[in-house]
């Protein structure tokens, strides 16, 4: 199985035999999509081929079971995430909308080489492979993340479909389907016979989720029909919609049902940041969206706006900047020179969505969550990106001036979140999934 997987890899990295737009698509996310599996800076890493052979090859995981059991039952139907030992959260949403119940659950990052039953023979032409593509990173830059990640991805792959194989899997969810290697694995356990689930996150496909391949397609925005329709039906391949609640969401948050009630103050707005110039301090993977330009904007137009309305504003963190709180006060007091609050750190941003008349951000998944809970809502989105598409609502709240903003403010500062949401063409959003 190993040697099979190693071989399917190295077919799809020079395109050899891979004539079928499915298998197309696949190919595609494999070697041009980012992966946030590793730093931005592996890029320019030409070790990073080396260091990959020996974190998945030769150093031993703590891990020694990357699979966790969750139920018996006589319909066998696979998770697979990150780390099963910290996506609980994510293993609690899938039970809670599928209908069929998870029993295996699998943590991607938790599978290794000695995990592999294999022979002596597959492991050594496995680890000829993980050096060849260790030289070819060190000497070319060219697709270098995608191509180390391979190294990693072959071991994966066997993993899985051998295990698929043994316990009798007739239903796999990918809960990060935007992984690079995702759809060739999908392809296989399609060609297996087993069934295949994708679950996007809230944001909108365009920005992770633009290559899909799969039998079951969860939908949490409408937007992303929107998408799938208009924007990708050449790169998104699936048999059936579903349509589920935002994981983002889950079942303690509910809809504004005061439609008609005002916050206490109507001048009340809350930022919510995307964290993405701290993501780049830390040399963490970068989406391609150029995200700490444009939040930086955003925060001088809303420093004129707090002075020119005499707004009172809220600044909520994103969670890798709450994990570093004096770095993100620092950056905040340089960037503002207005008087503003910070939201409660430890609580998540939604919980107080009532509390704020106006929540602003740029591309950040809470922005999305506000819309489908109901509440006022603007998007700050610099022009140049293919979002939001046309006819869409969110062109009625994406802006990327000041002047825009504020005389949205001003006509839409007395109103209902319902009026609002009618004027706007957004009542497909509050009526999410119930309504499709």
């Amino acid at each position: 199985m190993l040697a099979s997987s190693i071989v399917q890899f190295l077919r799809y990295a020079y395109n050899r035999g891979v004539e079928n737009p499915l298998e197309q698509c696949a190919r595609h996310s494999l070697l041009y999509n980012m992966s946030y599996r590793l730093d931005a800076s592996a890029k320019t890493d030409r070790w990073i081929g080396f260091r990959e052979w020996y974190r998945h090859g030769w150093k031993r995981n703590q891990v020694d079971a990357p699979v966790s059991i969750e139920n018996q039952g006589p319909f066998q139907h696979l998770l697979i995430t990150w780390n099963h030992l910290k996506d609980r959260a994510a293993l609690d949403y899938v039970q809670d909308h599928s209908e069929k119940k998870v029993t295996h659950f699998l943590g991607k990052d938790c599978i290794t080489l000695h995990h592999i039953s294999d022979s002596a023979l597959n492991r050594f032409m496995w680890n000829c492979c993980a050096l060849w593509i260790a030289i070819r990173c060190f000497c070319i830059s060219k697709q270098r993340p995608n191509f180390a990640l391979m190294i990693r991805e072959s071991i994966e792959l066997a993993f899985i479909i051998n295990f698929c194989k043994k316990n009798n899997i007739e239903q796999v969810s990918f809960f990060h389907p935007y992984e690079v290697d995702s759809n060739l694995i999908a392809i296989h356990c399609m060609n297996q016979g087993i069934q295949t689930q994708y679950i996007p996150s809230i944001i909108p496909l365009y920005v992770h989720n633009h290559h899909l391949v799969c039998d079951h397609l969860v939908v949490t925005s409408p937007y992303q029909l929107d998408e799938i329709k208009h924007q990708f039906s050449s790169s998104i391949f699936y048999k059936h919609l579903v349509y589920w609640s935002a994981e983002s969401i889950g079942k303690h948050l509910s809809k504004n049902q005061a439609w008609s009630k005002q916050p206490t103050s109507t001048k009340s707005i809350a930022f919510y940041s995307h964290g993405q110039w701290l993501r780049n301090r830390l040399q963490r993977a970068d989406n391609g969206l150029n995200l700490e330009d444009t939040e930086e904007k955003l925060l001088v137009v809303l420093s004129e706006l707090v002075n020119e309305l005499n707004l009172e504003l809220t600044i909520f963190l994103h969670p890798l900047e709450k994990k570093n709180i004096a770095l993100a006060q620092k950056h905040y007091a340089e960037k503002l020179n207005v008087t503003f609050q910070w939201g409660n750190p430890e609580e998540r941003s939604a919980q107080s969505f009532q509390d704020f008349h106006w929540g602003i951000g740029a591309m950040s998944s809470v922005i999305f969550e506000r819309l489908l809970l109901g509440y006022k809502t603007i998007l700050f989105q610099c022009p140049g990106y293919i979002f939001p598409i046309k006819n869409s609502g969110l062109r009625n709240i994406c802006f990327d001036q000041k002047q825009d903003i504020q005389t949205c403010w001003e006509e839409h500062e007395t109103c209902s979140a319902e009026q609002f949401f009618q004027e706007k063409n957004l009542l497909e959003y509050y009526h999410f999934p119930e309504v499709k």
